[in-house]
């Protein structure tokens, strides 16, 4: 009967309504009701029963429910009750009855997590830094989608860096009062880790004039602090010491793009990530106002509010810093000095570009 009463389509009171129909197609063998023509006459039947609209008024329906009641399944088996309808109930009813209980979160695992995706998305990159793949832990068929989250160890040409350079000192011991600042913006966090490795920076042909400028003007006379931003990371990453003119006649081959030209030489002293939020009440008078968190490249700073960043940047407790994933950006490094090896090789083929200044790749 409730197979019956929810396939079977009754167009009460529309006649002219052909999206409804009589059939029992797909339907099991029921007792008493062997085929369309057998069915209690209720209306006019089409003589085919083949997807045909029936025309029925509405007290048809009595009736059809009546003659289901002594309808049984082949088997002789008593169909389940269908479920009892009290009728439509108030929205003071449906909110009377108690909420649902939500379900209990399982606790996340302590030493081992779900992958996040190909390459491990961490912190950075358009927001999220990338963190360092880690290694693949399986564990039988229920762990071929988990990995082990213990942080890889450093690689060694970080360890090295640490060990010849004291990075984060705990004494301020800079000459602030006599030094000038400039806001450094990089297009990319891979250019921070190579300037961090080959203590050296290139920005664009303007600031290179600028900051060339400012080196040539101090004639020694005091330091120029560089203070790093990647654009959109939300965060100033570090702070390095100009100490060296710019050479616009070199191209290095060593950053993320091939497009910039000359080279000066830096020593970095910080290396920590410092939220915008830490520095955006130190607003700059010669940049219209504007937080020094919205500055351009090569941006200078008032001695005064140098002063007043560079402490909040020695006082800060970092968490995070590139340095967590200096490995990530080895490695991508090795793959562009392999892409770019494999165009060199093009281009000297053909004789062009034989004294390119491209890195070759690593053995």
């Amino acid at each position: 009967k409730q197979w019956y009463q929810r396939r079977v389509a009754i167009t009460a009171g529309s006649p002219n309504n052909t999206n409804d129909y009589w059939t029992t197609a797909g339907l099991p063998p029921m007792q008493g009701f062997n085929s369309f023509n057998s069915f209690p006459h209720v209306g006019p039947y089409p003589a085919s029963q083949d997807n045909k609209p029936l025309q029925s008024t509405a007290s048809d329906l009595d009736q059809v429910t009546e003659s289901f009641s002594n309808l049984k399944p082949a088997d002789g088996t008593e169909p389940a009750p269908a479920p009892v309808e009290s009728g439509p109930k108030s929205w003071a009813a449906i909110a009377s009855q108690p909420a649902k209980p939500k379900p209990k979160p399982e606790p996340a695992p302590n030493t081992f997590a779900m992958k996040p995706g190909p390459g491990g998305q961490a912190r950075m990159r358009g927001g999220v830094r990338w963190s360092q793949s880690r290694g693949a832990f399986n564990q039988g068929p229920d762990y071929t989608n988990v990995i082990d989250t213990r942080p890889p160890p450093p690689p060694a040409v970080l360890e090295k860096l640490k060990s010849e350079n004291q990075y984060n000192p705990r004494e301020l011991t800079m000459d602030l009062k006599n030094a000038r600042y400039f806001v450094i913006k990089s297009y990319s966090e891979d250019d921070i880790h190579r300037s961090i490795k080959y203590n050296i920076w290139t920005s664009t042909e303007h600031g290179n004039k600028r900051l060339n400028e400012a080196w040539n003007d101090s004639n020694k006379k005091g330091p120029i602090y560089l203070v790093y931003s990647v654009n959109g990371s939300g965060h100033f990453c570090g702070v390095a010491e100009m100490s060296s003119g710019v050479d616009s006649n070199i191209c290095t081959g060593v950053w993320s793009q091939d497009k910039w030209k000359g080279k000066f030489d830096v020593k970095w002293i910080y290396v920590k990530d410092v939220p915008n939020n830490q520095l955006r009440h130190i607003k700059l008078e010669n940049n219209d106002n504007k937080p020094v968190t919205n500055s351009r490249d090569t941006q200078e700073i008032p001695r005064d509010k140098g002063v007043q960043l560079m402490r909040i940047i020695h006082d800060y407790k970092h968490s995070t810093s590139i340095f967590d994933d200096f490995g990530h950006y080895e490695k991508r490094q090795d793959e562009d000095n392999a892409r770019k090896g494999a165009d060199r090789k093009t281009w000297t083929s053909s004789g062009d570009n034989k004294d390119s200044d491209l890195p070759k790749p690593k053995n």
